[in-house]
């Protein structure tokens, strides 16, 4: 989200849990607390309220004089401040019972009041508040897993295409060697699927190029023939000639076969 600036660390968690949003990772929810406590803890401190920087977020809030200092301060309303107490309580239940599901009404439901708490800090400050927009946040869930599905397939297409070429050795050795270790490392799995994309692209351009490369070697060869046709069907005109002037009774030299050449060359390149 393009928009959204309050420190470089917090961006940098921000953009993690965006991360996760895409790629339906059920570490959505390690993310959102790591993004929410570092939000809350940035916004204590520049407002001089003192806290234990050793405690998590959940502590942090339900801490009375904290409770108090940010509703005075902050005018943050009651239904903003008890959400966030009932979400940070729901993600942590969630962490710990390492549960698969994520469901995009609940990732935006803790979001708005995330930003709900973000623009009350902005207001305090006296800084232009920033807009939600659910419908981005419901338009990148699960993107990465999308973007994963479609570069599988296109993996699949280019591997199917040059397979024959492969298996009769038709590729350089280069290629050979390139198509085989993208072959051992197909179902190979990375940290993220983020990282898995990005490496699933670049197999994509070898592949592609490797392609390429096929298709040029092919076109040599077909345009060697083609010159090696040319040759014989010179030869082949200029035998014929010959073989007519002789039965005419003319005399063979070698400026006849010269001249004769040399006129079915130029008739040649003039396409006749």
């Amino acid at each position: 989200m393009k928009d959204f600036v309050i420190n470089e660390t917090i961006n940098s968690r921000f953009l993690t849990m965006e991360t996760n949003i895409k790629s339906k990772s059920n570490s959505y929810y390690d993310s959102f607390l790591d993004l929410l406590e570092g939000t809350i803890k940035h916004i204590l401190y520049e407002m001089n309220i003192d806290y234990d920087e050793s405690r998590t977020c959940g502590y942090i809030v339900r801490d009375k004089n904290i409770e108090t200092n940010l509703k005075a301060k902050l005018k943050i309303d009651e239904y903003t401040y008890d959400k966030l107490k009932d979400y940070i309580k729901k993600c942590n239940d969630h962490k710990h019972k390492k549960e698969k599901t994520l469901n995009i009404q609940s990732i935006i439901n803790q979001l708005k009041i995330y930003f709900n708490l973000v623009n009350y800090y902005l207001s305090y400050i006296e800084k232009e508040k920033m807009d939600f927009d659910a419908n981005y946040f419901n338009d990148i869930f699960g993107e990465s897993e999308r973007a994963h599905k479609a570069l599988k397939i296109e993996i699949t297409r280019l591997t199917e295409e040059l397979k024959e070429s492969y298996e009769q050795r038709k590729l350089s050795e280069a290629d050979l060697a390139r198509y085989a270790l993208i072959i051992e490392n197909k179902d190979f799995k990375l940290q993220t699927l983020d990282l898995e994309n990005e490496s699933l692209k670049k197999q994509i351009d070898i592949l592609k190029d490797i392609k390429l490369n096929s298709m040029e070697n092919k076109l040599n060869k077909t345009l060697n023939m083609l010159v090696n046709m040319k040759e014989y069907l010179i030869e082949s005109r200029v035998a014929t000639r010959i073989v007519a002037k002789m039965i005419n009774g003319k005399d063979l030299t070698d400026d006849i076969i010269k001249e004769e050449k040399e006129r079915i060359e130029g008739l040649i390149s003039n396409g006749k």
